[in-house]
């Protein structure tokens, strides 16, 4: 389903199953915020209500202890039961006060109000009071009968049936509290779990697309590179042959040509030679990027390196119309874009690949002579930066390279404009495959330019020992 696709519209789901999967982050970490939220209300409230049960059965305790003393005096006589009574009554003015903080229900039972409580307290305090009163000044047998008819049993069973009702509504209000803390953590967890999901499952079809666009531009690429590849050495044997024999009648092996004829043959033959120049950098560049170039490396001096190279450009140099020469460096020669050199002596080696390292130098020089006015000078140059590399530079006076270019110098087909390519003739592909060489052999390359007054590129080897 995903293969039958188009692209734009391939794009378009994959923008919208992200733009679905942040939407649903969101709105998990909204909800999760939620639940955390109702959470730690829901155990605020719960020790709210374990506070309130736990007062509530304190305070049942300080009416019993009230009661034992009460009536142990009553019966006894002895003052030691006064004390625990005494105690009692001074506890119950502080939890009577916690006790009113106990918030009701909306619709509760009157039976459980703050007033009711306060009367029957003060009901049962009063009845305790007086007696022990009669007991101090009538005795044993008519504090006895007041015991028994002033009602304090009865006080004391409907406190603790007030006392028994609100602890029950604690309870179930805690029971409730619970309850709904539960089910808002398995709603979370089923929602959490869900937008997992569901966002793997976006995921992971974005993902399959994604996998499968890249597998498809492999799949491209390899085929153009395979075509390209293929099409090159194709066209390799038979434009050989065609340039041969262009040559063979531009140097009169055929008989002598017409001005026209002759004119015909040598503008075939440039053409030729041009195609014949960008098949061979279309080759390099394959062979460069699937490892298959190979280098024969060896430990050579740089200084006769760049002569050779000067001296067998030349020629070409002078079909535009340009000088070219190789410039000694000396102790004094810095510019504010270069590195301060010394001049290279026998002891200066590289090691390098002689054949690409004179493409390298071919390429640099072609660029700057193809890229400089009628007149001008290329100069070429080379000295040792420090004890670990050497620098070879290549500079004309052209017009330089405009700056929004500049970034792209070193790409594929990379033309500063149309017109510069019909102007110079080139592909596009020679700086990208000296960069590639360069770096093939350990080194970098760069270049410094300012526009309408010239670039000078360079070259940067490491030095290396000189053999024994």
């Amino acid at each position: 389903m995903i293969k039958k696709l188009t692209p734009p519209i391939l794009r378009r789901l994959q923008w919208c199953a992200l733009a679905l999967v942040a939407f649903m982050l969101a709105a998990m970490v909204w909800q999760g915020i939620r639940v955390q939220e109702a959470l730690l209300d829901a155990n605020a409230a719960v020790n709210r209500h374990l506070e309130s049960i736990a007062l509530i059965q304190a305070f049942k305790s300080t009416l019993l202890d009230l009661e034992t003393g009460e009536r142990g005096y009553v019966i006894t006589g002895q003052p030691a039961y006064l004390l625990p009574y005494q105690q009692a009554r001074a506890r119950l003015a502080h939890q009577q006060e916690q006790l009113r903080r106990i918030s009701l229900p909306t619709g509760s039972d009157d039976l459980l109000s703050e007033e009711v409580l306060s009367s029957l307290v003060e009901r049962r305090m009063q009845i305790a009071e007086s007696n022990i009163s009669v007991r101090d000044t009538d005795g044993l047998e008519a504090a006895a009968l007041r015991l028994l008819a002033a009602g304090g049993r009865q006080t004391m069973d409907r406190l603790r049936g007030h006392l028994n009702a609100l602890e029950q509504n604690e309870r179930e209000r805690l029971s409730a509290q619970t309850l709904q803390a539960t089910r808002q953590a398995r709603q979370s967890r089923w929602v959490w779990g869900g937008g997992a999901a569901v966002i793997a499952v976006l995921l992971l079809v974005t993902s399959l697309s994604v996998i499968n666009q890249w597998r498809q531009r492999q799949r491209v690429m390899t085929m153009q590179k395979t075509f390209i590849s293929t099409v090159s050495h194709e066209l390799r044997t038979p434009l050989t042959v065609i340039l041969g024999a262009l040559s063979m009648l531009q140097s009169g092996v055929g008989g002598t040509l017409s001005a026209d004829a002759q004119r015909l043959v040598v503008l075939s033959n440039d053409n030729g030679k041009r195609l014949k120049s960008l098949i061979d950098d279309i080759l390099d560049i394959e062979k460069l990027e699937s490892g298959q170039l190979t280098f024969q490396r060896q430990h050579l001096p740089l200084l006769p390196l760049v002569e050779h190279a000067v001296a067998l450009n030349q020629p070409y140099a002078e079909s535009f119309s340009v000088s070219l020469g190789f410039q000694t460096i000396t102790t004094h020669d810095h510019a504010p874009h270069r590195p301060a050199m010394q001049p290279l002596d026998e002891h200066d080696y590289v090691n390098i690949d002689p054949e690409r390292f004179a493409q390298i130098m071919a390429n640099l020089i072609s660029n700057a002579c193809k890229h400089s006015d009628p007149g001008e000078h290329v100069a070429v140059s080379a000295g040792a930066i420090d004890s670990q590399w050497l620098e070879i530079h290549v500079c004309d006076h052209g017009n330089g390279i405009p700056l929004l270019f500049q970034p792209r110098v070193f790409e594929r087909f990379a033309q500063a404009d149309g017109t510069d390519r019909r102007r110079t003739g080139g592909t596009g592909l020679g700086l990208s495959i000296t960069k590639s060489l360069v770096e093939e052999m350990g080194g970098s390359i760069g270049f410094h330019s300012v526009p309408t007054e010239g670039c000078c590129f360079w070259v940067r080897l490491p030095r290396v020992a000189k053999p024994a």
